[in-house]
């Protein structure tokens, strides 16, 4: 669905948009998730989803190997709509930030969601852990008890390729809480970072954001391509020290993780 800029925003921030030189543009219409970030419905999925995950838990976790064919088909369905609903929250919140990626509360909100998200799933951890530890035998009995779990076995097949490089318990779930302020805050950072910067174009009377800059290296007219270029070469240049943190950072973790799983 699309509809008026200004209208968007209204729902989505409370905040009307001014028209720029094209007019209301569209943008997306996120109210199929949620009609705003103070929702109910999202309090109420998020509300839920932590009490799903504390129940899969309780209910499962070290017992996934006794399981029944039928008994495993209802665990791994309760797991992919829990999955499902939290998905739902962090395309909202993703979405509603990409919409104007310079609103520090969009930003804001997005990332206290991943934070909440993260720490919902963590009792959650120990599933997919105890179903790769689970040998070939058993899951072959369970497929053959249960038409139902029939429907997920390209999804066991896919999971179970990952048994090599799956780490302890106690690593997982310290990588699991690690997250949040591992690649993903860096990969933030950086469009964080994208979004705040401007250019000084030659030839055009305002700094223009990134990506009408980039916009113009399509431009039929190579003067202005190149005026584009050069204008996008002077500030990355300056913000350097920052991008290459950034990389260094993420490329280290990479390495580090990598090692451990081999």
């Amino acid at each position: 669905d699309r509809r008026p800029l200004a209208d968007a925003a209204d729902a989505a921030s409370g905040q009307g948009a001014p028209a720029g030189p094209l007019g209301e543009l569209p943008e997306w219409n996120l109210d199929d998730l949620y009609p705003g970030p103070d929702a109910p419905a999202l309090r109420e999925d998020l509300d839920a989803a932590r009490a799903e995950a504390q129940a899969l838990a309780d209910e499962f976790e070290g017992r996934m190997a006794t399981l029944s064919g039928d008994a495993m088909a209802d665990a791994v369905a309760r797991y992919e709509r829990l999955q499902q609903r939290l998905g739902r929250v962090m395309s909202y919140a993703g979405l509603r930030h990409y919409q104007n990626t310079t609103d520090p509360e969009r930003a804001k909100f997005m990332g206290d969601r991943h934070n909440e998200v993260t720490e919902i799933t963590a009792p959650t951890v120990f599933f997919t852990l105890e179903l790769n530890r689970i040998e070939d035998a058993e899951i072959a009995r369970m497929l053959g008890e249960s038409a139902a779990l029939t429907r997920y076995k390209p999804w066991l097949e896919r999971l179970r390729a990952y048994r090599p490089y799956q780490l302890s318990d106690e690593l997982e779930k310290f990588l699991h809480d690690q997250s949040v302020v591992g690649a993903a805050a860096w990969n933030r950072l950086f469009d964080e970072t994208m979004a705040r910067l401007t250019f000084e174009v030659e030839g055009e009377d305002a700094p223009l954001p990134l990506e009408s800059t980039l916009t113009l290296l399509s431009d039929a007219d190579r003067s202005r391509r190149a005026a584009a270029a050069a204008a996008l070469s002077t500030v990355f240049a300056e913000q350097l020290p920052i991008f290459t943190r950034i990389m260094n950072t993420l490329a280290k973790e990479q390495e580090i993780e990598t090692r451990w799983r081999k």
